[in-house]
Formats: C-alpha cells, sequence, structure tokens
C-alpha cells in the first residue's frame, strides 16, 4: 500500500538491539544510521525522501552570482529548476546543457527578457508555420514582428471561454536557459539572478536523525541490511556459519523489493492522474516549460467547428 508518513530511524536501531539481543553501549550506532541511509538509497523509492522548493515553505531562493549557484546543503536528487531574474518572478524553465560544444557561461552578455516577445517554444510558433508555410525562423520573426498575426494567431489557440484549446505556452522567454551540476555547483548561462530548485531530500527529526518511511517492509528491509553488515565481518572470519549470514542477505534481499513496491504503489487519486496523463488525444509536448502542473489533468478538446 502507498507510504505517506516516516518515522525516526532509532525504531529500526532499537530493533536491531531487541532482536539482535544487543547490549546498548557496545555497538557503533552512527554506522547503523549510515547503514540505514545506504538500504534506503539502494531501495531506491521516491517516497522516502521528501520533496523541498527554493523560495517556499521559509527556503530562500538559490541566488546565481557569476554565473554559478550553490547547491542546498541537504540536496539528494534534482526534479526541476526554473530561474528568475527576481525574487518575485516571472519564473523561466531551464533545461540540462546538452551541445558537445556548449558552455554554460556564455561570450556575450544574457539576453534581456522582453515580456512582449513570443517563446521560441510556443505554440504559435507551429500554428504560424503551418498557416503560412514558413519555416522555424522566419515563423519565430513574423510573429514577434507583427503584433496583428500575433494576435490573430492568438485567437485561435483560445477558445470561447478563454482555455487554450491545444495547450499554448504560457511562459515568454527570449533566451534558453541551461545549466550543467558539477562539484555541488549549478552552473548557468546566466550571470546573475535566482533559481528555484524543486529537489528531493532525506528527511530528519528533530534531533537530526533520519526518517524511514513508516512501513513495516521498510523497517524490516532497514533491519535486515543493518544486520547483514553485523555479520559480514563475523562470517568472513568464519565466525558465523554461511546458512546465517546468507538469511540474513535473503531477508534484506526480499524485504527490499516489498519495501520498494509499497512505497511506488499508486492510490486511488494517483492512479486518477496516471491514467490522465495516458489517455490523450493530443499530447502536450510543453509540459516541461509549464513544470508539468497540468499533466494528471483530464484532457478537454474543443471542437471550434461545433455551432
Amino acid at each position: 500500500m502507498p507510504v505517506y508518513n516516516n518515522v525516526s530511524v532509532k525504531r529500526v536501531i532499537a530493533k536491531v538491539f531487541s532482536d539482535n539481543d544487543l547490549q546498548e553501549g557496545t555497538h557503533r550506532v552512527s554506522d547503523f544510521i549510515n547503514w540505514a541511509g545506504e538500504a534506503i538509497e539502494k531501495i531506491g523509492a521516491m517516497p522516502a525522501m521528501i520533496n523541498k522548493v527554493t523560495g517556499k515553505d521559509n527556503f530562500p531562493l538559490v541566488e546565481v552570482v557569476d554565473y554559478q549557484a550553490r547547491l542546498p546543503y541537504d540536496f539528494h536528487r534534482l526534479s526541476q529548476i526554473a530561474y528568475t531574474p527576481t525574487t518575485t518572478g516571472p519564473y523561466y524553465p531551464m533545461r540540462t546543457a546538452t551541445g558537445s560544444f556548449e558552455r554554460e557561461r556564455p561570450d556575450v552578455p544574457t539576453v534581456v527578457v522582453d515580456p512582449d516577445v513570443v517563446a521560441s517554444t510556443s505554440d504559435l510558433i507551429i500554428l504560424a508555420m503551418s498557416l503560412y508555410e514558413l519555416s522555424y525562423v522566419d515563423a519565430l520573426a513574423k510573429i514577434n514582428s507583427e503584433p496583428d498575426t500575433r494576435s490573430l494567431l492568438n485567437g485561435l489557440l483560445v477558445d470561447e471561454n478563454g482555455s487554450t484549446s491545444v495547450g499554448a505556452n504560457t511562459f515568454e522567454f527570449t533566451g534558453d536557459y541551461v545549466y550543467t551540476i558539477r562539484d555541488s555547483w549549478i552552473k548557468t548561462n546566466v550571470e546573475t539572478g535566482y533559481l528555484v530548485i524543486a529537489y528531493q531530500a532525506i528527511p530528519v527529526d528533530p534531533e537530526g536523525y533520519p526518517m524511514v518511511p513508516d512501513s513495516q517492509a521498510f523497517i524490516d528491509a532497514l533491519y535486515w541490511y543493518i544486520t547483514m553488515k553485523l555479520l559480514y565481518p563475523k562470517w568472513v572470519a568464519g565466525q558465523v556459519r554461511d546458512v546465517v549470514y546468507y538469511e540474513a542477505k535473503r531477508s534484506w534481499n526480499y524485504y527490499c523489493k516489498q519495501a520498494y513496491g509499497d512505497a511506488m504503489m499508486p492510490d486511488t487519486d494517483q492512479m486518477e492522474s496516471v491514467k490522465n496523463a495516458w489517455l490523450e488525444l493530443v499530447p502536450n509536448i510543453n509540459q516541461h516549460n509549464e513544470f508539468f502542473s497540468t499533466l494528471g489533468q483530464q484532457e478537454v478538446v474543443y471542437n471550434h467547428n461545433r455551432t
């Protein structure tokens, strides 16, 4: 079943002491905590982490200085990055630098954002290319230089209720904002500004101990991983029989898979979003620019020929 709550890793440590009949004070608890973290990473289930967004919930925006910014101290796995020239927006999606000769830091000054210029990924470009039989570059130039044409195409993309019928892009920017991550730093192609970083972090309790999913499968998986680590040096030294060590290893492998399955199992609402994402007649290929905010919404197709 889905996992929603977390408990302190101290619950797992207490189980290790009690089930293995260990005496307090004779074992390194810090090693148990480290092994529990290893087990969580090996299980690899996203619900074991918590989602954080810089600029929200008292987490400050990450400032870009001289084309680079430091990753948050508790950063574990990246979800998405957005750039904003000010602390109040607007926000522009960034992508990972992919060009063979592409550099994060440009040789020319950053292009100034013009709110009246259409985004290079806008659906208006695609529509203009189709209607006027233009190339990509010519269509982009036509829309940005002819306000009347832009208004006409916007009218074709918007229905009578003011909603876009083909997922028109609502994010307007002229630059192609890219980044790479190296040595705990985010390297960007903008000299200054701020980053909104959506990332995953390992949760901790008020005492600084890691939090683990409140699932019996997770707790058993972490218990058997720590037990396997405790038995390994004794097994190598010949002090533990093969069957004992292999039983701990087999149990870890079993509960590792069960914990992953429990954590990744969607609930009813999550399954509804998955269904909506799969069942689409006209896929919205600009979800990244929209920060995937409408990915789970049910598609509504408007028939403009209907009276």
